[in-house]
């Protein structure tokens, strides 16, 4: 008996795949995860005033998370904080040196990923799967 395919299911065995692919093909130990996609959001928006607040709407994650995952990326070294010039209460996240040179080398291995990946399909089946995943999303937002 074939089991019925699911939205969520083929797209957490993707993931898992590309996590899998991206430790096999990862020979400098760039971090990845969480990490790497908040270091992408935060490098590419540093002249900005960016808060941990901003991480939790851009990663889709709850204020536990993004306060532990803030937490070890200034462990890390990639983060220090600053008090808010718009307001003092908020502490806003300022990308280090280390962050920046980080971002470049993941950015790479993000670029070498999405060659692999889109080997074989053509810009209207990626420009279809990207208008689907939109719609995917909208559909599920709380």
């Amino acid at each position: 008996m074939n089991e019925p395919e699911t939205i969520g299911f083929k797209i957490r065995e993707l993931s898992l795949l590309i996590a899998r692919y991206m430790e096999q093909t990862n020979e400098d130990g760039h971090i990845r995860g969480p990490q790497g996609f908040a270091l992408g959001y935060l490098v590419h928006n540093r002249h900005k005033e960016i808060y941990q607040k901003d991480l939790e709407e851009r990663l889709s994650i709850r204020k536990p998370t993004a306060s532990n995952l803030v937490d070890r990326m200034i462990k890390n070294g990639f983060l220090t904080t600053a008090p808010s010039q718009k307001d003092k209460r908020l502490k806003r996240l300022i990308v280090t040196e280390k962050a920046i040179e980080t971002t470049i080398e993941i950015e790479k291995q993000v670029d070498a990923i999405e060659k692999v990946l889109k080997q074989g399909i053509s810009e209207d089946e990626l420009a279809q799967f990207f208008a689907t995943i939109q719609k995917l999303k909208q559909n599920i937002q709380i």
